[in-house]
């Protein structure tokens, strides 16, 4: 019976350093603030929350985020509809397009260093947290003539824009494309990439809607 009393008291000494040895752990995780969601849904599920700091991999650049932007990325993998397509886990933080400073790199990043100012599209989100983590290919240089909130508005759009005129439509000078809802956010960058590659775009005039 006393053998048994002192391997008791020796357990309870063991687990009670095993909880505070992870306490003392999780106290120094960095933390911050982020727009949470733990179950997919609208916006009602989104919660404002303290989080553990992501830390960037090997192949990774931590991101201080300025700027984000909402897009329709964010209703779309927040709904959990195309969840298993998108890669989306919860819990989730939304926020594709993003702008900010450099915090810190992994050791095999070679085009960002600390200090960097960036803007780009994290393909998991995560924008909505003070900070992110994004590869290389993720985001560019911020250009000096855009302020943070600017850069933010611009990777989505002018992207797929991008996408569709150069890499599919491999659209060329003397060419003219027709350019449907051209005053939104992708067809505004779409008009200024064709303008920019010598093609000429035109906008079909906007509808008039009589109301009797």
């Amino acid at each position: 019976m006393q053998i048994s009393f002192r391997f008791a008291a020796i357990f309870s000494v063991m687990t009670l350093g095993h909880l505070l040895s992870h306490a003392a752990r999780a106290a120094e995780m960095p933390m911050m603030k982020a727009v949470v969601a733990h179950e997919y849904g609208g916006p009602e599920v989104l919660k404002f929350e303290e989080v553990s700091r992501p830390e960037p991999k090997e192949n990774e650049a931590l991101v201080r985020v300025i700027a984000s932007g909402v897009n329709p990325a964010d209703p779309l993998t927040l709904s959990g509809k195309y969840a298993r397509e998108f890669g989306t886990r919860l819990p989730l933080i939304p926020g594709y397009d993003i702008a900010g400073i450099v915090e810190k790199t992994g050791v095999k990043v070679t085009k960002l260093k600390a200090g960097d100012a960036v803007y780009g599209y994290p393909t998991f989100g995560g924008g909505w947290g003070e900070y992110v983590t994004v590869t290389e290919g993720e985001v560019s240089a911020k250009p000096a003539s855009l302020s943070f909130a600017e850069a933010a508005a611009v990777p989505m759009g002018a992207l797929t824009a991008w996408q569709a005129l150069v890499d599919v439509a491999q659209l060329h000078a003397g060419q003219t494309i027709l350019i449907h809802g051209g005053s939104g956010g992708v067809g505004t960058f779409a008009v200024q990439i064709a303008k920019a590659r010598g093609a000429g775009s035109s906008r079909p005039p906007r509808r008039q809607t009589r109301i009797s």
